[in-house]
């Protein structure tokens, strides 16, 4: 679902649930995950900038980082941790901007008062990202609870025979070796001594993963490689090279290989790369991803908000999640206050206008509800969410501003974050969803 996701955090365990939740994100999904921190200046202001790369300290913020996330960090491999001097909202959506992040995940950023500056203006920084951020911003609690699992699962010995790959190389002793160790740990296995034998064994049975040699006769690796994900693009492919031919295998990944190993490797190396290629597929089709079940959107009829939907609909059917969607109407202490015969008349309207607006997409996903009622829009979304046993609330950020410059600390979107017990999708206005891959 996300292909590139900027954790903007601080090595606190006030980010825990955000750094919590990336981890998670990355992980089933392969996706390329950005530790990002930008170190405010100190008092001197700008002229201080030039002074904070020489001294180290920017290294050594970084240093703390990696320490900090080195638990999470041994799980994943497409990573890269980043700390920057300058003003954090601007250094945070530079980053996004220039890497093409499609989410940016922070914690909702309760200062304490002692709290170093080193750290920002980190209140004011999550107003200010999720205000122009190009893409979503996902605001997560610090005690949010887990809602992937972040630690390594043990499969079964049954799980792993219903795994099954291919082994191609042109060396029976080299395709006997691989065979006999993945069978060791359970798996099944089944090879081809050539690219048109692998392709010809594809297209009779499905595989999950296939380890291919790169240098072969008749068909090479790489154009194996090609075929394979032209015709099979969810199949997991791991090439195996030799030493002089390391950079033909990276940039076989740029064409979708996920891995390499250098001739000449032994089972352990082997089996922690099939170990961690059959987990992530397990997740992936939903047997070990205790993904959101329950996603509520809450609705204003602005065309942010339309946006807003577009883009929960899309999470809800790549998690297979029920798709909750919510009108509070506002009663502002300063207006008349409205009959109850009228009150459920616009309640009424509000809700007949999202099934004509949603209804006939709304097949797509497991299972929907549509409801509406009055009072202050934070609160009511908040006890909508728990009633609902949500786990993710997504809205549009200042929906209703005509110009989003005057938006101010305190809108909806913001007293939501700082309420809720789940993460918040906060979507600006000028987001356009992607469909989900």
């Amino acid at each position: 679902m996300f292909s590139k996701i900027l954790l903007a955090t601080t090595p606190a365990d006030e980010s825990k649930g955000a750094s919590n939740l990336s981890f998670a994100l990355a992980r089933p999904s392969r996706s390329k995950l950005f530790i990002f921190h930008a170190y405010g200046l100190p008092e001197e202001g700008w002229s201080a900038i030039r002074y904070l790369l020489p001294s180290g300290k920017v290294e050594e913020v970084k240093k703390e980082l990696e320490d900090y996330f080195s638990p999470q960090l041994s799980k994943i491999k497409n990573y890269e941790v980043q700390v920057v001097p300058g003003i954090p909202q601007d250094e945070i959506l530079r980053f996004a901007r220039k890497k093409n992040v499609d989410l940016i995940v922070m914690g909702p950023h309760r200062v304490a008062e002692n709290q170093p500056r080193i750290w920002g203006l980190t209140g004011s920084t999550l107003q200010k990202v999720s205000l122009k951020a190009r893409c979503p911003v996902m605001i997560v609690p610090p005690d949010v609870p887990p809602i992937f699992p972040v630690d390594d699962v043990v499969l079964s010995e049954q799980d792993r025979k219903n795994f099954s790959i291919l082994i191609v190389d042109d060396e029976l002793s080299m395709r006997d070796s691989l065979r006999e160790w993945l069978e060791e740990e359970g798996f099944y296995a089944d090879m081809a001594e050539s690219g048109p034998a692998a392709l010809e064994m594809l297209g009779k049975k499905q595989y999950q993963l296939m380890l291919t040699d790169i240098k072969m006769p008749e068909m090479d690796g790489v154009t194996l490689l090609t075929r394979v994900k032209q015709n099979y693009p969810a199949m997991a492919v791991v090439m195996m090279t030799a030493y002089a031919t390391i950079d033909t295998a990276l940039s076989a990944m740029k064409t979708g290989a996920l891995d390499y190993l250098v001739k000449p490797f032994d089972p352990d190396l082997l089996i922690p790369t099939v170990m961690k290629i059959h987990q992530d597929y397990e997740m992936i089709r939903g047997r070990l991803r205790m993904a959101f079940q329950n996603i509520v959107l809450a609705m204003d009829f602005s065309e942010p908000a339309l946006c807003a939907f577009n883009y929960a609909f899309e999470i809800a059917k790549f998690y297979n999640a029920s798709l909750h969607i919510f009108y509070a109407m506002p009663l502002l202490e300063n207006d008349e206050y409205p009959s109850a015969e009228k009150i459920e008349a616009q309640i009424q309207e509000a809700v007949e206008k999202m099934k004509s607006l949603f209804g006939t997409k709304l097949a797509g996903v497991v299972g929907y509800t549509i409801d509406a009622w009055e009072g202050a829009p934070h609160v009511e979304i908040l006890k909508f969410a728990r009633i609902c046993h949500a786990d993710l609330i997504v809205m549009a950020h200042h929906s209703k501003e005509k110009d989003p410059e005057k938006a101010v600390l305190g809108s909806t979107v913001i007293k939501v974050a700082g309420g809720a017990f789940c993460p918040v999708l906060s979507i600006n206005r000028d987001f356009v969803p992607k469909p989900a891959i």
